[in-house]
């Protein structure tokens, strides 16, 4: 289940931050990201439990036109279960409705999982940015998708 972002989840969000990141996000970030104007965030949660479990988080920036993709990661216990591919179209439904017209984001190099998603869902490289990454240090790959 896809849901807004809210003070509940940040602890969740934050330690599944700190799994994913070799330079992690600070979990006053997250809190600030409630009172942005331009922020959009969303939530996968596993309600099957009685207790609802944070599974993933998505953070895109709108600004007029345009969305980006400042953040995605999904609890390590439930990758590869297409649930980055249901937060995204949480967000692709919430673009269209809005009339954003293109999403970007960045991606390292090396993670090559995210490039086959993004592609899948879409994505065109359209430049790199190099040494964007600090730990390690690596190149970034941007993306875009016009829709």
């Amino acid at each position: 289940m896809i849901v807004p972002l809210s003070i509940n989840h940040i602890d969740e969000v934050y330690a599944i931050e700190i799994q994913s990141f070799s330079d992690p996000w600070s979990k006053q970030s997250f809190v600030e990201l409630l009172s942005s104007p331009f922020a959009v965030c969303f939530t996968a949660v596993d309600a099957e439990n009685e207790v609802e479990e944070v599974i993933g988080y998505i953070i895109m920036y709108h600004i007029f036109s345009e969305g980006q993709i400042l953040n995605i990661a999904v609890k390590e216990t439930h990758r590869e279960k297409k649930v980055a591919t249901e937060m995204f179209n949480a967000v692709l439904e919430y673009a269209r409705n809005v009339s954003i017209e293109t999403l970007t984001l960045e991606v390292r190099e090396s993670n090559s999982p995210a490039i086959r998603l993004y592609t899948k869902l879409g994505f065109k490289l359209s430049g790199i940015r190099k040494g964007y990454y600090k730990q390690p240090k690596e190149n970034a790959i941007l993306m875009t998708l016009i829709l």
